[in-house]
């Protein structure tokens, strides 16, 4: 029997669920677990995936917002999880990641991370982020990146 090859939203819902799982499961006691997050969507049509991020006790800075450094790590988690998908059996590390703070977002709160992607190059890929309070619904940060496909084929083993 001929096994079944995904395409489109079919592919990019796969990819995500399995990137969550690698995150909050198999790599739970590191950063990508601890940030613990959560589908909120993707659109093969439109280019982006989306991940909800609760902020947690852990994550705030001293006046109990989510540390400017966690929304860099949100974004860095949902970007490149994106990336990974252009990159299709490639890894995809972050060249650069250009963050904006715009407004925080409070301990309790979700942080929803939207990623989309902006050229998907043969060696090198470009998205922008944009993060929100799910309370609110207000902008909280943008970003923009660059990642590298980098071919691991011809890597040592």
């Amino acid at each position: 029997m001929k096994s079944e090859v995904l395409t489109g939203q079919a592919a990019l819902e796969v990819h995500v669920r399995k990137t969550l799982e690698e995150n909050n499961v198999n790599q739970a006691e590191t950063m990508n677990g601890m940030m613990k997050s959560a589908w909120g969507g993707c659109s093969y049509e439109e280019g982006t995936i989306t991940f909800e991020f609760p902020v947690q006790e852990w994550q705030a800075n001293r006046v109990g917002n989510m540390h400017g450094g966690v929304i860099c790590t949100a974004f860095d988690l949902t970007i490149a999880a994106l990336a990974r998908f252009y990159a299709r059996e490639n890894f995809a590390p972050t060249v650069s990641l250009d963050v904006k703070y715009i407004r925080p977002v409070k301990v309790g709160d979700t942080l929803v991370v939207t990623a989309e992607i902006t050229s998907a190059g043969r060696r090198i890929s470009q998205l922008t982020g944009r993060a929100f309070s799910k309370s609110t619904g207000k902008l909280a940060a943008t970003a923009a990146s660059v990642y590298l496909n980098a071919d691991t084929s011809k890597e040592k083993k």
